[in-house]
């Protein structure tokens, strides 16, 4: 089963490095708009920055990758719970 992460632009993503997560990760949960999104892969957080351009040759965007426990908690759109719950 994949795990969960969340990618944090630490600027607005551009559209190269927009291409490359969505291309990537087609059901990705925008929850920012173009600076957090939360993905589901199987692999590492190295190699998911990698494939979205974060720590890639050439780097078309800065940020970090953050693999997510199962706790979460807030008030937000339902849709997140549901994402989250898949």
């Amino acid at each position: 089963m994949p795990n969960e992460f969340a990618v944090v632009f630490t600027q607005p993503a551009g559209e190269a490095a927009l291409k490359l997560l969505r291309k990537a990760y087609p059901d990705a949960y925008e929850m920012v708009p173009k600076t957090v999104y939360l993905v589901r892969d199987a692999r590492l957080t190295a190699d998911i920055a990698r494939e979205i351009g974060i720590k890639s040759d050439p780097r078309v965007a800065e940020g970090a990758v953050l693999k997510l426990n199962f706790g979460y908690a807030g008030f937000t759109d339902r849709a997140l719970w549901e994402w989250l719950a898949e």
